[in-house]
């Protein structure tokens, strides 16, 4: 008997471990929605120990039965008690809210693109709307003990350096559940129309009812990123899409559709508004006001643009992680109108 399990125990590991190698490997994890660490990508660098570094995550990323183990851990986790998991907290209505301390922000890269943003304010109408995480504006429903980042003290430190530009407080204004989806970090269409009617208060602009938007439910099964971190989650979300009228949209100098409706059929279905993150974007609205709107943006822009869609002439969305430009010369050379900067405050 003792062979036996001797025998497995040398057996069982040797084998699993041979078949990673044998085996295609997987480029992506549709359930983590994140890419594998394939063989062409581990280094052959062995002295910095990188070759070692890629082979461990390789063995990780590619060990069979991957995305079972990770959802039967989950669960156990969960089972025990543990509300923090993957990065997300799981909440007490069933909610999932993004896990973001202090620690994890860098505050100091972040004052410094204040202070690019109010020098370009100083030659033009400028907007600041930074957008608080779900778990700022929902803190009744966090797991006892969940930490999240202070807010306050973020956004005074940041508008502080922005004495030339505007800047929209949305405290308060998303403190509903409706306004975040459960499965994913962003806001959902109402926390985005409720975003936009504080955009026209500031402008002295009436907003429009949401209403008049016509929004249509076009998913009713949507799990966001919290949930690929979050796997036992049973919750969906429901996606809405304000209409919008003819538009000629192109990222990064290629024609797009304003919503990608094959992005519906794919796990990322966040996607559907202009098809993802571009560097530029470009919206042009021929019956609009004759104005140039420059937003600076991070994903939360994405489903915010259609409500104003219909009022720019021109709406150029610049998400400076994936256009590698100066954003001097960049509005500089577009001479927009206006600037809305339009970010989650952590980023």
């Amino acid at each position: 008997m003792k062979k036996i399990l001797l025998i497995l125990f040398v057996l069982v590991p040797a084998v699993i471990a041979s078949s990673i190698f044998i085996m295609p490997d997987r480029a992506t994890s549709e359930q983590e929605n994140r890419s594998l660490m394939t063989r062409n990508g581990i280094s052959r660098k062995i002295r910095d120990g990188s070759f070692q570094e890629d082979l461990e995550s390789y063995l990780s990323d590619q060990f069979p039965l991957r995305e079972e183990l990770v959802y039967l851990q989950t669960g156990l986790r969960f089972a025990v008690g543990q509300r923090d998991i993957g990065g997300a907290y799981i909440c007490k209505s069933g909610r999932l809210i993004q896990k973001t301390t202090d620690a994890d922000i860098d505050v100091k890269a972040l004052k410094a693109y204040a202070l690019k943003v109010n020098a370009a304010a100083e030659e033009r109408k400028t907007y600041v709307m930074y957008v608080p995480s779900a778990g700022v504006e929902l803190k009744s429903e966090l797991p006892k003990g969940a930490v999240m980042y202070d807010y306050d003290s973020l956004y005074a430190g940041l508008t502080k350096r922005l004495p030339a530009a505007t800047a929209l407080d949305l405290r308060g204004v998303l403190a509903s559940p409706d306004c975040y989806y459960k499965t994913d970090h962003h806001w959902n269409y109402n926390g985005a129309y409720l975003a936009y009617t504080e955009f026209c208060k500031a402008r002295g602009v009436q907003a429009k009812p949401l209403e008049s938007f016509g929004v249509k439910t076009v998913s009713g099964d949507f799990r966001g990123t919290l949930y690929s971190k979050v796997p036992t989650f049973k919750g969906v979300d429901e996606i809405g899409l304000p209409s919008v009228p003819e538009l000629s949209v192109t990222a990064d100098g290629k024609t797009i559709d304003f919503y990608d409706y094959k992005a519906l059929e794919t796990k990322d279905k966040y996607n559907v508004f202009q098809g993802g993150n571009h560097g530029v974007v470009e919206i042009e609205n021929k019956n609009g006001n004759g104005k140039t709107l420059l937003v600076l943006k991070d994903s939360f822009a994405n489903s915010f643009v259609p409500y104003i869609a219909g009022e720019y002439s021109k709406i150029v969305m610049l998400d400076e992680r994936y256009a590698f430009v100066s954003l001097n010369e960049f509005a500089k050379q577009l001479n927009p109108d206006e600037i809305l900067v339009l970010r989650e405050i952590i980023n």
